[in-house]
């Protein structure tokens, strides 16, 4: 799976290797001491890297409370019948927005259960990732 959410220590070299820029922020930056490099940059050179992978300064508060997304978005794409590596592998860009808009997403603790129960109409009411997910069915 190109965008590789695993929690192992090994996770963020294999996600830097299989191109999944915003999953590997995620496992890359969730640390403290990855957020105070990040913000001890200049403010053009830390705008160019979240640039590159696709996020703003906006997205650093987020970023760092978006743990939830390793396990949640995995989830909710199998719930839809959708297969993440080939979503990544065939629209990476797709994965990157939908991994943004999950990681944003103040509803963790209502999704991991009504995904526990595979309560797909009921995620989908809360889930801001719903209406991308149905157009890749």
């Amino acid at each position: 799976m190109p965008i590789s959410f695993h929690t192992s220590a090994a996770a963020p070299a294999r996600t830097i290797a299989r191109g999944g820029w915003c999953a590997s922020l995620l496992a890359r930056w969730r640390g403290g001491r990855q957020m105070q490099a990040l913000a001890a940059l200049e403010p053009l050179d830390r705008k160019a890297v979240l640039q590159d992978a696709g996020l703003t300064e906006g997205d650093l508060p987020a970023l760092a409370r978006g743990g939830h997304v390793q396990s949640l978005l995995p989830a909710a794409l199998a719930l839809h019948g959708l297969d993440g590596a080939t979503l990544e592998a065939e629209q990476g860009d797709v994965m990157n927005d939908l991994a943004r808009v999950c990681m944003h997403c103040r509803k963790a603790r209502a999704c991991s259960r009504l995904l526990a129960g595979a309560a797909r109409e009921d995620h989908g009411r809360i889930c801001p990732n719903t209406i991308t997910m149905a157009s890749l069915e």
